[in-house]
């Protein structure tokens, strides 16, 4: 496979993941200092473009559903999304094997519904700005499409608008995706360029 041209300056990428945290992610309120372990599901489709090789800037949009059940209190389901730019890094490799860096950041919304004593759901809407930090690889399945996997650190502070509260949460997660690479059409195909040679 002549995967290095994928890599090339002008190339991109358009790719969807899904990570689970597997129980890693632990909430910390920042008044009482209360902890909460949470569940979460994220869907994340992004796209980039190659500023140079192996260097890739884009755009990322995560959707998530969660659900925690703080000690004493009944469970509380969440919704979120959340918006930003990341950049990858991909390392020189000779194989169909190829390991990259990943940062990312942004903000969105948070709304999380509970029922209290009296049973009535309440619901109560956040701000979110969030950073994550994480190293994975691609494994080429094909020229122009590949499997991934991200082990990444993720921190969140939300804040809610109306009451002032906050809290932060933050740990590890896993995520599995896959990735098109549309290599620059300017090059005729980029097979000339070094890539990841």
């Amino acid at each position: 496979m002549v995967i290095h041209a994928q890599f090339n300056t002008h190339s991109k990428l358009v790719g969807a993941s899904s990570s689970l945290d597997f129980g890693l992610f632990s909430q910390k309120d920042d008044v009482s200092g209360e902890k909460t372990s949470i569940y979460n599901f994220d869907l994340s489709p992004k796209a980039a473009y190659f500023i140079q090789n192996r260097i890739a800037l884009g755009g990322e949009l995560h959707l998530s559903s969660s659900s925690s059940k703080p000690e004493g209190s009944d469970p509380v389901k969440g919704s979120a999304w959340l918006l930003g730019p990341f950049g990858r890094y991909y390392y020189k490799t000779v194989s169909g094997f190829v390991p990259f860096g990943e940062a990312g950041m942004g903000f969105g919304r948070e709304m999380d519904k509970w029922t209290d004593f009296s049973g009535t759901e309440v619901s109560i809407k956040h701000n979110i700005f969030y950073a994550r930090l994480g190293a994975g690889a691609s494994v080429f399945l094909a020229d122009n499409f590949s499997l991934e996997a991200l082990l990444a650190f993720r921190w969140e502070n939300a804040k809610n608008p109306e009451g002032g509260g906050s809290h932060t949460t933050s740990g590890v997660m896993f995520g599995l995706g896959c990735v098109f690479y549309f290599d620059s059409l300017e090059r005729g195909g980029g097979s000339s360029s070094d890539g990841l040679r």
